[in-house]
């Protein structure tokens, strides 16, 4: 790849433009999916809107009240997709039980319990087992200040039933809770069920010779509504738009589509959206390539790879050549790649460490273009190799431990 022809300033201005809050299914994300279309347009590409409907959870009321030894409110938010606590909400004893170990779970029967961190999919099970009567968990940190003292969203995704419920709680509120003894609590948490409307961008390059063989090139462009997302994932959507360039002045021999989707932050919904709709396709999709987590300086690059071991050890090959450190990992990897491995087509996502995911501070003051245009030839080297190839140098496969462990992960969501 001719890396001269990368620019990493173009994808810092390319950032630039996305200063703003993208959150699925609003006026945000619909505005940056406009944008994207019109710089497609300018580079005589034609950006296809790929419109889908994906269900969200709009909170109205949440609420945690110590009753004894003292009566306080403490501000919450509520675990969306958690169900509903009864409208009066539920009062029961308060135990902080730390990290949810086995012990301290068999002493939660009936409690409204309070744990160190974000409750998913198996400790949620444990608390279930645990009759619990409900839980509490804990973000931020003990030196936030102003804004930064509301405590953060969280989705519980992947079960199927809900019979307790929820509410998240900043760090120094619950220091004082456990200082100050709480005894018991009321929890009160209530949520409504919405359809609303996303879309994936997407533009494709015709092969030369090897049209019937599709590479996919992927980020997604929403954002959660902490923040508005430079590093996630504003710049793997301007990589993706820099290696469009590239490919559109340097045509490939394999067909490459570039797919930029929507409402990734809601679980997926684009992803599973865009193989529904290419459905009859899939057969010829050879390779996903996806990016998620771009654009800071300091940090390491890592590729997540689900497909064969082989792959991980031929990629590693053709990153060598470029003369950039990257670090590898075989197993499924929570973006919109294991979308594609769940439909049998190998796939990765290349990810940036960095600071501020999820937050206010994920804006483009922390993004470099000096990162920008390293990890774009990273990505760039292993897709032209690919799109040029006489013969894919791997099998069209996922292998069945990833397999099944990716039918878990989307048919429980």
């Amino acid at each position: 790849m001719d890396r001269n022809k990368i620019s990493g300033q173009r994808q810092y201005e390319f950032v630039g433009k996305f200063n703003y809050i993208r959150e699925a299914g609003t006026s945000g994300e619909q505005r940056a999916s406009e944008e994207i279309q019109r710089d497609l347009k300018e580079l005589g590409l034609t950006g296809r809107r790929e419109e889908f409907e994906f269900a969200a959870y709009e909170t109205t009321e949440e609420c945690l009240v110590v009753t004894k030894p003292y009566e306080k409110e403490y501000l919450v938010t509520g675990y969306k997709r958690c169900g509903n606590t009864p409208a009066e909400g539920i009062e029961a004893p308060f135990l902080y039980i730390e990290n949810g170990d086995d012990i301290s779970l068999s002493f939660a029967k009936g409690k409204i319990v309070m744990l160190n961190g974000p409750v998913r999919k198996e400790m949620y099970q444990k608390l279930v087992e645990a009759q619990a009567a409900g839980f509490v968990t804990v973000s931020g940190t003990p030196i936030d200040m102003g804004e930064d003292l509301k405590p953060a969203g969280y989705t519980l995704r992947g079960v199927e039933k809900i019979p307790i419920q929820g509410v998240n709680l900043h760090y120094k509120d619950a220091v004082e809770l456990v200082e100050k003894g709480a005894l018991r609590v009321k929890l009160i948490l209530r949520q409504k069920k919405a359809v609303r409307t996303s879309q994936n961008i997407a533009a494709r390059i015709e092969g030369q010779d090897k049209a019937e063989e599709i590479l996919t090139l992927s980020a997604h462009y929403d954002s959660v509504p902490q923040g508005p997302g430079a590093y996630d994932n504003m710049a793997g959507a301007a990589m993706i738009m820099e290696l469009a360039i590239y490919f559109k002045e340097n045509p490939p021999r394999r067909t490459m589509e570039f797919i930029w989707f929507g409402a990734e932050e809601m679980g997926l919904c684009g992803s599973q959206a865009y193989v529904k709709l290419h459905e009859k396709e899939l057969s010829r999709h050879r390779f996903n390539m996806n990016v998620d987590l771009a654009g800071q300086l300091i940090g390491g690059t890592v590729i997540g790879v689900t497909a064969d071991a082989a792959v991980c050890q031929m990629l590693s090959y053709v990153v060598h050549e470029t003369g950039m450190g990257v670090s590898f990992i075989n197993g499924i990897w929570g973006s919109d790649s294991n979308t594609f491995a769940w439909k049998g087509i190998p796939a990765m996502t290349l990810n940036r460490d960095g600071f501020g995911m999820h937050t206010r501070y994920d804006t483009i003051d922390l993004i470099s273009p000096w990162s920008l245009k390293r990890s774009a030839c990273v990505l760039g080297g292993i897709a032209e190799r690919l799109a040029q190839a006489e013969v894919m140098p791997f099998k069209r496969e996922v292998p069945e431990e990833f397999r099944r462990k990716l039918d878990t992960y989307f048919i429980d969501k």
